[in-house]
């Protein structure tokens, strides 16, 4: 009886070190795994992780580059110091007339890289157009990207920098990937009457379900059990949860008109998150979708439909 009770309890001792051993290695890797998605300079992301966004909508031609400079040289630079004191900047292009529009470029891109040609459609139309660089992106400040979840706040305040200068702006949102969850995360906020509507495209509904969708797509981990630790260990280290920072929650609280693009081909941003955004707004929401389009693809490569799109929403919903 003895023996069998040594031998029972070595097992136990053995099982108990194995699945200590198998959270230390997930553990790991959930903080490996959030530094290389929030940490700026992250030497894996840069060496690694870049490969996986090395997609259409970034291979650009020397005419279109040349083009884009042309335009980017009228802009002035715009600055604001975000509330954790980090110095963020904006190029805009102005002129006569009230209305603007605010562009907010995705994931590890710029202003430039993203949304020059939105700006320079806005500009020919007659807007006034705001471009900043997202903290931890470009010439702003900041070693920890935001996903959104931190840019919320960071745009509350370059709508400020432009009630500033025209306090009689009709000001609208109009942000790619991480820059269309940013818009959608500020409707939850107190925004002024000033910002007349939201156009988001290919937004996820939550810094989460982002990091679950990759997850499952590249890695063979468990994923529950790997979320809870990534969740935990962001908590820490940008002082909130993956959780916390969600889409869907912020757009409870919002009233605004918001418009809705995707590409049915994203790879990066699963369209079906469109349904569940559009549900949670308290506000008017319209979806549209791009037939055999990846990840923010649809600008260009359906420019004539999402342009059309984008017009007649905002003549909708503005004077």
């Amino acid at each position: 009886m003895g023996n069998w009770l040594l031998l029972l309890g070595g097992i136990l001792i053995v099982v108990i070190l194995l699945l200590i051993a198998g959270v230390l290695y997930l553990n790991r890797w959930a903080q490996f795994y959030v530094n290389a998605a929030v940490d700026r300079g992250n030497d894996w992301f840069a060496t690694e992780g870049a490969a996986l966004f090395d997609q259409a909508w970034q291979k650009r031609t020397d005419e279109e580059d040349e083009a884009d400079a042309t335009f980017w040289l009228q802009e002035k630079t715009w600055r604001i110091t975000s509330e954790d004191r980090l110095k963020l900047v904006a190029a805009t292009f102005t002129q006569p007339g009230h209305r603007w529009v605010i562009a907010l470029h995705g994931y590890r891109s710029t202003g430039f890289q993203d949304m020059n040609d939105v700006a320079q459609v806005y500009y020919e139309k007659g807007y006034n157009v705001l471009v900043p660089d997202l903290r931890g992106h470009g010439r702003s400040e900041g070693q920890t990207i935001g996903l959104g979840w931190l840019d919320r706040l960071d745009l509350l305040q370059w709508i400020d920098a432009i009630l500033v200068q025209d306090a009689e702006a009709e000001i609208l949102l109009h942000g790619c990937s991480i820059g269309g969850a940013s818009a959608l995360m500020a409707s939850g906020e107190k925004l002024p009457p000033q910002v007349k509507l939201i156009i988001a495209d290919s937004s996820f509904t939550s810094v989460y379900s982002e990091f679950k969708w990759l997850l499952r797509r590249y890695t063979k981990y468990p994923v529950s059990r790997f979320m809870v630790l990534a969740n935990r260990y962001a908590r820490r280290k940008v002082g909130y949860s993956l959780i916390r920072a969600s889409v869907t929650r912020q757009l409870g609280s919002n009233h605004l008109p918001i418009l809705l693009l995707h590409g049915q081909e994203d790879q990066f941003v699963p369209v079906k998150e469109l349904g569940a955004l559009a549900k949670a707004s308290a506000g008017p929401a319209e979806t549209r979708t791009f037939a055999e389009c990846g990840h923010l693809e649809a600008k260009e490569q359906k420019a004539t439909e999402y342009w059309d799109a984008v017009f007649a929403f905002i003549q909708q919903y503005t004077k």
